[in-house]
């Protein structure tokens, strides 16, 4: 065997057992040197991997200005090299819903016909555990001729541009219900606001209302909203005069005045929701 490769040392003609002590040592000091060898390269690399990752990070920064570094100056840069480029955003941002108000109030947005039958339905009139059934529905563009007094003559005066009726009965008491068209909100509220009206909406007979209010004692009431007003006339169906308060009559009359104002906004509702509509499908083809 050559020497100094760390293994026995024999002498020619001397003793041909190993010394076992020796062997040892030198077993001991060839394990430490592997070892510290393994222990310095490891640590060697982890070092040069942090410096290394290190002046990535510091590069990074720099590239943002010098700032700290944060999540943002990891992510890529924008390709779009315009700074007058418009947001994304802003050609899918939806319009607001046009409000109901707004079309019941503007004769120039208010453009859905206005018939009878369109406006009333065939529903019956529905409040609380109160049901009435629609007995019959009409209109006239001559608005003085389904109203008396100077009820009449005031929606002559205010330019009224049609009016609808409908009756509704149950419980032995019916209501026709009339809804007034007028060319503006101001010549609406100013028809509402008038002291002293006397006359009334007609009632609209037949069928199971009879001959409604022909004996008189019925209960009316007048009201506004947007360019519309609306009034209604109620009373007994076998013609018997109503009074006092509390009375089925009296409450017939409240709830087709609910009535006719929930038909108003929901007509309202159905061209604003129209327009909405329109908006969105020009927007979608424009982008086509």
């Amino acid at each position: 065997m050559s020497q100094g490769q760390g293994g026995p040392q024999w002498v020619p003609g001397g003793d041909a057992r190993p010394n076992w002590d020796q062997l040892a040592a030198d077993a001991d000091r060839q394990r430490a040197r592997k070892r510290w060898t393994v222990i310095g390269t490891s640590v060697g690399a982890a070092v040069v991997i942090g410096v290394v990752v290190a002046l990535a990070i510091v590069g990074q920064g720099d590239d943002d200005g010098g700032g700290t570094a944060g999540p943002s100056a990891t992510l890529p840069e924008s390709t779009d090299e315009s700074d007058d480029a418009e947001p994304t955003f802003a050609e899918t941002t939806l319009p607001p819903v046009p409000s109901a108000r707004e079309f019941i109030s503007d004769p120039e947005k208010d453009v859905a016909p206005f018939q009878a039958g369109d406006f009333f339905g065939e529903d019956p009139l529905e409040a609380e555990d109160r049901s009435y059934a629609l007995v019959d529905s009409d209109g006239s563009e001559d608005c003085a001729s389904l109203a008396s007094g100077a009820v009449a003559s005031a929606l002559a005066d205010a330019g009224c541009t049609g009016l609808l009726r409908a009756t509704y009965a149950g419980g032995g008491v019916a209501v026709t219900v009339g809804v007034a068209q007028l060319p503006s909100e101001e010549a609406a509220a100013g028809l509402h606001g008038t002291e002293g009206l006397t006359g009334q909406l007609q009632a609209l007979q037949g069928g199971d209302a009879g001959s409604l209010c022909d004996s008189g004692g019925c209960r009316t009431t007048r009201n506004q909203v947007g360019r519309y007003v609306y009034l209604t006339i109620a009373g007994n169906t076998d013609g018997s005069p109503d009074s006092g308060d509390g009375t089925a009559a009296q409450q017939a009359a409240r709830d087709g005045n609910d009535h006719a104002f929930a038909q108003i906004i929901k007509r309202g509702e159905a061209q604003a929701s129209a327009s909405a509509s329109a908006i969105v499908e020009e927007r979608r083809r424009a982008q086509e």
